[in-house]
């Protein structure tokens, strides 16, 4: 119980903010920031190089193997970042979370993937409430992406019993209707306010502030549902930020592929 209560606890207490400057690629080659200064274990830098841009041809190469590696090491890692004021190897595991999302791999067949990684990189068994955040996370991940992309994969069975299902869908409902109140404010404001750029930024405190069924559920939790309560917010508003970057950079690379070649310029 003191190893649980140790784990959870490193969880609760910050809202970190990342800069960005380091970027890596989901599995349609599609970059996301991550902020400067990030360590990552071998496993994660070994699972970065199969999207790195150097790999952009290999793409269709990617497996649902190679998925849950990345879910596999980028957790724990994502977890000790967290512990340190940091959510930038976080983003990574959600960015895994989506390209298996994206290979219309049901949640069950993903997390089952998961389960049977022969990597180990935390280098001993999991404790069970590991891996019920881990399952949980990924559960907010396509719950939000089923909610927001046009299209939908399968959950499957998933085996979150009843407290951990209705935290999530607290959690994702009172996210989407934050969503749409900061929408109403930006059409209100005539675009002076940036409904998505507000929506990202906020910290698990503002959500629980801007939501009265986040509050109350809060108030209900003991110490080990309040952690997982926090972090299924940190999960939710950082999923909202990575489909964000990736529009912007999908963009980005459409308007560089139409643009006009021009001629070097020396000294520019």
């Amino acid at each position: 119980m003191l190893k649980v209560l140790s784990f959870v606890a490193s969880l609760i207490a910050l809202d970190p903010q990342p800069s960005q400057a380091f970027v890596v690629r989901n599995v349609r080659g599609t970059p996301i920031p991550l902020s400067n200064g990030v360590t990552l274990s071998r496993h994660v830098e070994t699972s970065l190089s199969l999207s790195s841009p150097e790999n952009d041809e290999e793409e269709e190469g990617v497996t649902p193997e190679t998925v849950a590696e990345l879910v596999e090491v980028s957790f724990l890692n994502a977890c000790l970042q967290l512990s340190s004021g940091y959510v930038d190897v976080l983003k990574l595991f959600i960015v895994a979370c989506k390209s298996g999302y994206d290979l219309d791999l049901s949640l069950e067949s993903l997390h089952q993937l998961v389960l049977d990684c022969p990597v180990n990189s935390a280098g001993r068994d999991l404790l069970k409430e590991e891996i019920d955040l881990r399952r949980e996370w990924m559960v907010v991940v396509y719950t939000l992406l089923n909610e927001l992309l046009d299209v939908r994969v399968e959950f499957g069975e998933v085996g979150c019993d009843e407290i951990s299902s209705k935290r999530v869908e607290t959690v994702v409902q009172s996210l989407l209707s934050i969503q749409k109140q900061l929408s109403q404010e930006e059409e209100a404001s005539g675009g002076k306010i940036n409904a998505i750029s507000k929506l990202t930024s906020l910290t698990v405190d503002q959500v629980l502030e801007m939501s009265s069924d986040l509050s109350q559920l809060q108030s209900a939790c003991d110490q080990i549902q309040k952690a997982f309560l926090m972090n299924d917010i940190r999960v939710a508003v950082l999923t909202f930020k990575v489909l964000e970057e990736e529009r912007i950079c999908t963009e980005d690379s459409a308007t560089s592929s139409n643009a006009v070649p021009r001629p070097s310029i020396p000294g520019t």
